[in-house]
């Protein structure tokens, strides 16, 4: 009994079991078979869509009307396309009207558009066109007339081409012409030249026997006439000899001239005087001169006074020495800075500078070492002084000598340093920079009293020059 009861639970079970499996088996069925009409459904719209956006039913039935039965293994659409090929290849020209479609025929279209135009310019559109078969005839309309206006411009450029190929042959007609007529006239041109040559050859050969008979006549002249150049030779080579021992003999007497007859002064330009005194103020130690603004005279200049019945010592040493203060228009007072009580100044003396000139600036090369104090050092800057100095009262600086230089002032000889060894090298790299420097010096300043004495330029040291500017005691005094 318990067996029995079991096998009934068992049996009830797997009843149990299997109905739950056939529900879930029954239940995914029926849900895919809603996905799947859904689906399918929604695939039927879209392709209804398509359908509509592609033609609605009454432009499909125009196709029906206007392409008939479809061509085997093509839609309505497809074949539309065929038959607008066609059409526009027949509006082309490119293939008659026999080999249209049976379903559309040349003369049913011309008549269509024809009647197609009547409607648009009546503005009543057959309605069963529809708006697109419309603007499909009207675009084959247009291509026609485009046809057709392309032909008649084919015709018109036949008709120019035309028109050009005779203006092409009158052209050439008249070129030909015009190379006939040349040729004529040169044939003229060549049988006047032959002619022209006939008459020279004749002219020639008389001339010919002419110039023969001159030059015989001329050969004999030439003869007499190298005879009297050939003698004329002698004689100027006689005359040559005697030309060059009077040359020697003149060569020996300037020599002779040139040793005894004194040289040419070449500083008097440095002793010519510059003012006189006009006036003396011998209680104040003051003198007056005759040049003033007019003359270009400023204050600070200084002036050595000389004897007006001696020449200007050959030291340039005066015998006063004086300084201007005030400068009137014409006139200029001056202070004494040094004098002699023995040979005092006075009135009419000159006075001189050999830096300032009235009328033009002298220029000057300044070359060597200057001890411009006289201390016995010399000055670092002492060049440089003397430059400024002769800038200062209106003389012009120049680095080399040329012939327009005046005065050249020298200073003491550069002094050039020992060569370097190699121990002082090691020790002060710049040494031998230094040497080379002194050595340079020495060189250029050597070279420019050469220079100096080749050009007859007046050389004149720092002393000589400082007596020369009356500039001497001053100098001592300034620091």
């Amino acid at each position: 009994m318990a067996a029995r009861q079991a096998s009934q639970g068992n049996a009830m079970l797997y009843a149990l079991v299997t109905f739950v499996a056939l529900f879930i088996i029954a239940t995914v069925f029926a849900v895919v078979y809603y996905v799947k009409s859904e689906e399918f459904r929604t695939q039927a719209e879209l392709a209804k869509e398509d359908l509509q956006s592609i033609a609605n039913p009454s432009e499909r039935g125009a196709l029906a009307r206007i392409v008939g039965k479809p061509t085997q293994g093509k839609t309505y659409l497809g074949t539309m396309q065929e038959v607008v090929d066609d059409l526009y290849k027949f509006i082309l020209g490119q293939q008659p009207a026999d080999n249209l479609p049976a379903t559309v025929k040349f003369n049913e279209i011309s008549m269509k558009i024809d009647t197609l135009n009547k409607d648009i310019l009546a503005e009543d559109v057959n309605p069963a066109l529809g708006p697109n078969g419309v603007a499909l005839l009207k675009t084959i309309e247009e291509m026609k007339s485009k046809l057709d206006n392309a032909r008649a411009e084919i015709v018109q450029l036949a008709q120019i081409n035309e028109d050009f190929q005779t203006d092409l042959e009158n052209a050439t007609n008249r070129e030909e012409q015009k190379r006939e007529n040349f040729l004529a006239e040169l044939n003229q041109f060549q049988s006047e030249v032959d002619q022209i040559r006939g008459s020279f050859d004749a002219l020639k050969g008389t001339m010919d026997d002419a110039n023969a008979e001159q030059v015989n006549t001329f050969q004999e002249k030439l003869d007499t006439e190298q005879a009297k150049l050939r003698q004329k030779q002698l004689d100027l080579q006689t005359t040559e000899k005697k030309l060059d021992e009077s040359d020697t003999l003149l060569h020996d007497a300037l020599t002779k001239l040139e040793a005894i007859k004194p040289k040419p002064d070449k500083e008097v330009q440095a002793h010519q005087p510059d003012a006189q005194i006009v006036r003396i103020d011998s209680q104040n130690g003051i003198v007056y001169l005759d040049a003033g603004v007019k003359d270009h005279v400023y204050r600070g200049l200084t002036f050595a006074i000389y004897d007006r019945n001696k020449p200007i010592p050959e030291d340039g040493e005066g015998k006063a020495e004086i300084e201007v203060f005030q400068v009137a228009e014409r006139v200029s007072a001056a202070r004494i800075v040094k004098s002699d009580t023995k040979d005092p100044v006075v009135k009419n003396d000159i006075v001189a500078n050999l830096i300032w000139d009235r009328n033009m600036p002298n220029r000057f090369v300044v070359a060597g070492e200057f001890d411009f104090n006289n201390d016995g050092r010399i000055d670092a800057d002492g060049a440089q002084r003397i430059a400024e100095l002769i800038e200062r009262w209106g003389g012009i600086i120049a680095d080399n000598i040329t012939v327009d230089t005046d005065f050249l002032i020298v200073g003491i000889e550069p002094i050039s340093k020992r060569r370097p060894s190699q121990q002082e090298l090691d020790l002060d790299p710049m040494a031998q920079q230094r040497y080379e420097i002194s050595v340079k010096k020495i060189g250029d300043y050597n070279q420019l009293l050469d220079k100096a004495a080749s050009l007859g330029i007046p050389v004149f040291n720092q002393k000589r020059f400082l007596f020369l500017i009356g500039y001497d005691t001053l100098a001592n005094k300034n620091p």
